[in-house]
């Protein structure tokens, strides 16, 4: 795993990977298995997330926080109607 991370890394930071035949070559120079080398030569990145096994989904809900005011409100209304029983 360590190897195809590394390879991502120095395809990240070296610009000179840009170009098809020095992409080509650094994947074929990399100690990656066969299956890693044709999905990344063929920029098939369903193939390669699932080699890695990897979760491309993720997903954040942020709830807005509810106000002081309304909860002091529904706090002095609970309190109301139990002194008034």
């Amino acid at each position: 795993m360590s190897n195809i991370i590394q390879l991502l890394e120095r395809m990240g930071q070296d610009a000179s990977l840009q170009t098809e035949t020095n992409f080509e070559q650094a994947i074929a120079e990399s100690a990656l298995t066969e299956s890693l080398k044709q999905a990344l030569t063929n920029k098939d990145d369903i193939s390669l997330k699932r080699e890695l096994d990897v979760c491309p989904d993720v997903v954040c809900i942020m709830l807005p926080a509810e106000d002081e005011e309304k909860e002091k409100e529904k706090n002095e209304e609970q309190d109301e109607n139990l002194n008034t029983d």
